[in-house]
């Protein structure tokens, strides 16, 4: 069954790999890039929503399934409430779109240790934002929570520098619960996002589901 998809985010790590997975995926005839700019991709299957204001770009046109892939960090947002603006309000307001619009499946990137109740900013926002989409009522939500991710990034981190390799060496050792914190591919999250996209259910995925449904 062919499937129209929309991927909110498409620039960044995750958001980018799931919308160049998609466009070489039999599965989906249509994929919409939800953006503040225009990207510079060729495809017949590639359709463009663009905005600098990114949940006015949404159109009332139906998709099967929806990619948020949304996120920043408080460095680049400037403040926390600009971070929670990106990682809890767009989000949530894209959840609602989905909502209106009939959409089947929406699959999110979250994080490890998401916790609405956490005293860490960052853990508190992701929770919140899981709770809230989770309150929404959508038809299928999944929710993803990798830990470190590898990747070509555009900009690493320090701590990101440092731990990717300690955490690549680690990871052979990191059983039973300690398998969520292993690192994993960029690209392995993105192919279960779009496979789960083919999953009529709801779920919330850290280390060993992620694998299993990305079928590696």
């Amino acid at each position: 069954m062919n499937r129209a998809a929309l991927v909110a985010g498409p620039t960044g790590l995750i958001g980018s790999t799931v919308l160049h997975q998609l466009l070489s995926d039999d599965r989906f005839y249509r994929t919409v890039a939800l953006s503040r700019h225009h990207l510079d991709l060729p495809g017949d299957k590639l359709e463009q929503w663009t905005s600098p204001d990114l949940l006015s770009a949404l159109r009332p046109e139906p998709v099967d399934a929806v990619f948020c892939c949304l996120g920043t960090t408080i460095r680049t947002a400037g403040s926390q409430a600009a971070f929670r603006r990106v990682d809890h309000d767009l989000v949530i307001g894209l959840g609602n779109w989905a909502k209106t619009n009939g959409v089947n499946t929406f699959c999110v990137v979250s994080a490890i240790g998401a916790d609405a109740g956490s005293g860490i900013f960052y853990n508190r926002v992701k929770g919140e934002m899981e709770r809230d989409l989770k309150a929404i009522g959508l038809p299928a939500l999944h929710i993803f929570q990798p830990s470190i991710l590898t990747g070509p990034r555009k900009e690493m981190r320090l701590g990101e520098r440092i731990g990717i390799p300690v955490m690549q060496l680690l990871a052979p050792l990191m059983g039973g619960n300690w398998s969520r914190y292993r690192p994993m591919r960029h690209d392995t999250l993105a192919q279960a996002m779009i496979n789960a996209a083919t999953i009529p259910a709801s779920g919330t995925h850290a280390y060993s589901d992620i694998m299993r449904m990305a079928g590696a």
